[in-house]
């Protein structure tokens, strides 16, 4: 069969087709070219040939040509630039000249212009690029571009680790990552420079580079990275964010970070280092919600500032006189009953049958939702109510319209009602006190608790009622009193309670109720501490639990207790594994 029509003359003896001429296709693609790039195209072979050129001013003059089309193009993040397009296949040819040259400017200059041809050309993980810009000259990196300086601190992060693991100096390195940190923050690119220290391990590095344009988005991502990252790197992360924050008075900012990592010695500084005395009293609002015990010392007072006043604040020794002047400021001292919660009215044929029944049920929901609407009031229209306009009304007497645990949820209202009121919440809990009803007792003991809840107070009002009824027979009674020395100390980490407390984790003639509450409030009083007295006491009353005791859902609070000693530290749980590995 006959070659097709129009193949005949290019067809060899073998009936072949010979190869294309690939001169011929790199003249296709210069037709291609449009005039102006044809131009560039042509010049940049000839400043290649000149690079090669004996005479070391025409190789100069070449370099500083090229270096300057380089810096000046223009590209988009989608195509190469067009000079290191048409450099790519001399990249070869230029390597293995500079391989021949003699130590000179023209060297470094050469090799500066490698590093960026490398940018495209190199092969994976060979880092030519950082490579050439080591034997370069020591020339403004930025010049080359945010994507040359991008992709050279990739380079940089993986050297780091190559030569970390052969132990080899860092030197040369760390001098680029200066120059790096430095372009970054000047480019508003401060998450670049702060993962590049994240990766060669020189945080600090960061502090000498922020200024007040910049730190808040830094310390803004230090922060927000710190929650990814394990420890004690987070710990290292929060460290640098706060010396930023202080370093530009940002006091309040600062404060927080230092909560967060629990370092009191930063609490403190942070009072020393700010002389304004109302930012000093922010930072007791901000101490006092955190419910942290905290003594003011001498050394933390300025000029005009009053110890008594900021220890008040940090106590919450005001915070009700505060609250109810809120209140009364936005006029909602009023009252209000459950039916004014549930609306019950607007229920067709609803709130007629609903008035006429009184069941426990019904009367135990309306104690919490009464105690909740009415929270820190001081008043309410069940339990509060006088006597006088009580005995003709239709509520009674609310507690005894509860039976025995919807006693003791009525009676402990009262400590919600009046919410950080230690007094006046006191005052109204004391007649309990001399019931002869049990379930009332303990309603009472963990009102107490509930009525000091994060209040400080040198007498400690709290700690001396409620430490008298621990001891006592009564299972409610005990429980009342523990679980509110609980919640009146939660967070204090008060050594006295927990000497109170911790033996009943040990004592076999406590029932597994009085165990479980007992662990609950050691939790609750040393919450995120990891105390590891606290933490073998409930272990070691959780591994002497009976297999019948396991099956019991009370038994769910002991871990829930060890939960809350390590709760937000993760890293410290294998503290509890080791423990229980090391027990069974």
């Amino acid at each position: 069969m006959s070659p097709p029509h129009g193949n005949t003359a290019s067809a060899d003896a073998s009936g072949k087709l010979p190869a294309k001429d690939p001169k011929k296709k790199d003249d296709k693609k210069d037709e291609d070219l449009s005039e102006e790039d044809l131009a560039l195209k042509q010049q940049l072979e000839l400043y290649v040939e000149r690079v090669q050129d004996p005479s070391p001013d025409l190789q100069k003059v070449a370099l500083d040509s090229m270096r300057h089309e380089i810096r000046t193009s223009t590209s988009s993040m989608t195509s190469v630039p067009k000079p290191l397009k048409f450099l790519r296949p001399h990249y070869g040819t230029l390597k293995a000249f500079y391989e021949t040259m003699p130590d000179s400017d023209q060297k470094k200059l050469l090799a500066d212009i490698l590093s960026v041809l490398a940018l495209t050309m190199s092969a994976e993980g060979e880092r030519e690029s950082l490579k050439f810009r080591l034997l370069g000259s020591e020339g403004d990196i930025g010049s080359w571009g945010h994507e040359y300086v991008r992709n050279l601190a990739g380079e940089i992060a993986q050297e780091y680790d190559k030569r970390r693991g052969e132990e080899a100096p860092i030197d040369d390195l760390m001098g680029l990552v200066q120059q790096i940190v430095a372009f970054h923050m000047k480019h508003n690119a401060e998450p670049e420079a702060v993962d590049l220290l994240m990766e060669v391990e020189d945080l600090d590095l960061l502090v000498e580079h922020v200024d007040k344009a910049n730190f808040k988005r830094t310390c803004l991502y230090l922060t927000s990275s710190a929650r990814y990252l394990p420890g004690p790197d987070d710990v290292l992360v929060l460290e640098i964010a706060y010396t930023i924050y202080l370093k530009f008075e940002e006091f309040p900012n600062a404060l927080q970070i230092a909560l967060y990592l629990d370092n009191m010695q930063y609490v403190k500084q942070n009072f020393t280092s700010c002389n304004d005395s109302l930012k000093k009293k922010q930072f007791c609002y901000i101490l006092g919600r955190h419910g942290l015990p905290f003594e003011i010392e001498d050394e933390m007072l300025g000029d005009g500032d009053d110890r008594e006043t900021l220890q008040d604040i940090v106590n919450n020794t005001k915070l009700s006189e505060g609250y109810l002047n809120l209140a009364r400021d936005i006029e909602v001292m009023e009252p209000k009953s459950p039916e004014d919660i549930y609306k019950a009215h607007l229920l067709d044929g609803r709130a007629s049958a609903g008035a006429s029944v009184d069941s426990a049920r019904q009367n135990l929901a309306a104690t919490f939702v009464n105690a909740f609407v009415n929270a820190g009031f001081g008043q309410d229209k069940l339990m509060t109510i006088s006597s006088e306009s009580s005995s003709g009304s239709s509520t009674g007497n609310w507690l005894f319209k509860n039976k025995e645990h919807g006693k003791i949820s009525a009676a402990a209202s009262l400590g919600m009602i009046s919410l950080w009121d230690v007094d006046a919440g006191l005052a109204q809990l004391d007649k309990y006190f001399h019931s002869s009803d049990n379930h009332a007792i303990a309603g009472a003991l963990l009102g107490v608790g509930i009525v000091n809840c994060g209040v400080q107070s040198d007498c400690d009002p709290a700690l001396a009622l409620l430490s008298d009824y621990v001891g006592k027979e009564d299972p409610s009674i005990r429980i009342g009193a523990i679980l509110g020395l609980g919640i009146a100390y939660a967070g204090a980490q008060h050594d006295l309670i927990r000497q109170t407390l911790t033996p009943i984790l040990n004592d076999p003639k406590a029932t597994l109720d009085i165990i479980a509450f007992t662990s609950i409030s050691l939790g609750l009083i040393y919450v995120g501490s990891c105390n590891e007295e606290v933490a073998q006491a409930i272990i070691f009353a959780l591994m002497d639990r009976s297999e019948s005791e396991l099956g019991d859902p009370l038994t769910r609070l002991l871990p829930l207790g060890l939960g809350l000693l390590y709760l937000g530290k993760q890293v410290y749980v294998a503290y509890v594994d080791k423990w229980f590995s090391s027990c069974s």
